[in-house]
């Protein structure tokens, strides 16, 4: 994710002036941009890029297509993010980001679940409150390390009776290494490319 702000807009696109976060982009790299106030999203490419002296970045996109927003800050999507997680306080949480093992039970749901870069949404084998905290461990990608994240039940949805599961649980991340969330972002364009 780069924040920035538009400094001008013509019929093919805009340029931005964005934050030295913007090095990570590459010309002809395909980006979904939100601007704040605008009820839609547009997906383009990264046509132009260069690097202002005070460390800021100059961006030109040029769009393909707009799209509604979504309400949520991310768009949700589904695909298979592996993960593993386990119920825990503000104490066990915290070891767990430093990188302590913590032991328990940890549960596997199933890894076909709806995701955004701001957290998930999976079935649960047992009932699950609003307001727990998780531990989790996550993949992105059939090449991923397993990344150690925590989360917030925000919301528990019922299931049919004749499911196997107890509930489904939407879950915020509270913490998340910046590479996971960067490769949430990337799933994100890939499966809206495909999209497309």
């Amino acid at each position: 994710m780069v924040d920035g702000t538009v400094s001008q807009e013509n019929d093919q696109g805009l340029n931005l002036r964005c934050s030295a976060a913007a090095g990570r982009l590459n010309e002809g790299s395909k980006v979904v941009l939100t601007i704040e106030g605008q009820s839609e999203k547009r997906t383009g490419t990264i046509t132009a890029l260069s690097e202002e002296r005070d460390g800021h970045y100059s961006v030109e996109f040029t769009d393909h297509q707009k799209h509604a927003s979504d309400k949520r800050d991310f768009p949700r999507l589904h695909a298979g993010i592996p993960l593993a997680y386990r119920l825990a306080d503000t104490g066990q949480a915290a070891a767990w980001i430093a990188g302590e093992a913590i032991a328990g039970d940890w549960v596997e749901p199933d890894p076909y679940m709806n995701f955004s870069v701001g957290g998930v949404r999976f079935d649960s084998p047992h009932a699950m409150e609003g307001g727990e905290l998780l531990l989790i461990k996550l993949r992105i990608g059939d090449d991923s390390p397993t990344w150690r994240a925590t989360g917030r039940v925000v919301r528990v949805f019922d299931v049919p009776q004749d499911s196997p599961a107890a509930c489904s649980a939407a879950i915020s991340f509270e913490s998340l290494p910046i590479e996971a969330r960067d490769a949430l972002s990337d799933l994100t364009l890939k499966i809206q490319d495909t999209l497309l």
